[in-house]
């Protein structure tokens, strides 16, 4: 993808050769989710090309799904294993696995050792997770969904506000905060009724009716998966001073402008990573994963809503993409691709 465009991309190829240590993949499938375009949108400040290097003012997309072993130097891991983790929107992956277990490996490559340590995690495929198709769709986002719900949880309030209500980490984020406060969706006309049928929101608003805002209750936060600075603005200039927490997440509208001055609590942006570390710190690695895996499987039960679409070939993920990065995705479709 260019990075000064996101939307326009491109098919290259490169002649790719497994060395001693490394381990050559195939990538099998992955989803194409807005998660993807806020990596793309944010992958000078936050690193995400640096991942996957690519040639001057390119970036290749890291993605979210499952691939095979077709060739190994490393002892430990074998031709044929499967393996889930954090890929190249590309057909092949190339990575340098250190610490090896039966669960799964790091990748230990030179040019990923100072990037956030979450992301250079691959474990080996499980049927505890469930369908991989779904596993692809939601187990990345889904794990967003259930930190943010765990940082939210330590500050309560009556009313969360929720940007981008459409996107797949907010719906999660919904369902798991329904129940415990007044959780409110804004989106736009045209997903306005999905938003609903889904039953995770209590009220759902349109962009243009931010105003709607002023006759909830109490105190509010608000997570921003939209990354619209007008629609940010509205919302902190909306709720004024009940406004006592505002986290940026995502950027499912990367084109339009971030407003950098708001009125009102400052906002703070979300890092994921963070949040895990700290809480596989208080519960061990195991205990964190029985809980998220609970959880994701209670989310998963009730998205009767989902309807999946397979992209096969280079060029029609290049023309999913460029969909994608324009907004112009069904909310209730889950694309599972395959370069």
């Amino acid at each position: 993808m260019k990075r000064d465009a996101l939307g326009e991309a491109a098919v290259a190829t490169r002649e790719v050769g497994c060395g001693d240590g490394e381990v050559l993949l195939r990538v099998d499938r992955f989803a194409l989710t807005a998660n993807n375009v806020t990596y793309a949108a944010h992958g000078v400040d936050m690193r995400y090309w640096d991942f996957f290097p690519a040639s001057e003012g390119f970036g290749i997309v890291p993605v979210w799904g499952f691939a095979d072993v077709v060739e190994s130097r490393v002892e430990s891991v074998a031709v044929g294993a499967r393996v889930y983790g954090y890929w190249p929107m590309a057909s092949h992956a190339l990575v340098t696995p250190a610490r090896a277990s039966p669960r799964g490996f790091i990748d230990a490559a030179a040019h990923r050792a100072g990037l956030a340590p979450v992301y250079n995690g691959y474990e080996f495929a499980s049927p505890a997770w469930g369908d991989e198709t779904l596993q692809c769709l939601f187990r990345p986002l889904y794990i967003t969904s259930y930190v943010l719900d765990l940082m939210l949880q330590d500050s309560p309030v009556e009313t969360l506000v929720l940007t981008s209500a459409s996107s797949k980490t907010a719906l999660g984020l919904a369902q798991l905060a329904k129940g415990r406060q007044l959780v409110v969706g804004l989106t736009s006309p045209a997903n306005r009724a999905f938003v609903e049928a889904t039953g995770y929101y209590d009220v759902v608003l349109d962009y243009g009716d931010v105003a709607g805002l002023a006759a909830l209750p109490g105190t509010c936060s608000l997570v921003d998966f939209s990354g619209n600075g007008s629609v940010r603005h509205d919302v902190h200039a909306t709720l004024g001073e009940r406004l006592v927490e505002s986290h940026i997440v995502g950027d499912t509208h990367w084109d339009a402008a971030n407003l950098s001055t708001l009125p009102g609590v400052r906002p703070k942006p979300f890092f994921a990573p963070s949040v895990i570390v700290a809480r596989v710190a208080e519960w061990g690695n195991d205990g964190f994963q029985a809980r998220l895996t609970t959880a994701l499987a209670a989310f998963v039960a009730s998205t009767g809503w989902l309807r999946i679409e397979a992209i096969a070939g280079a060029d029609a993920v290049v023309a999913a993409w460029a969909g994608l990065a324009a907004g112009r995705i069904d909310p209730a479709l889950g694309m599972v691709a395959r370069v």
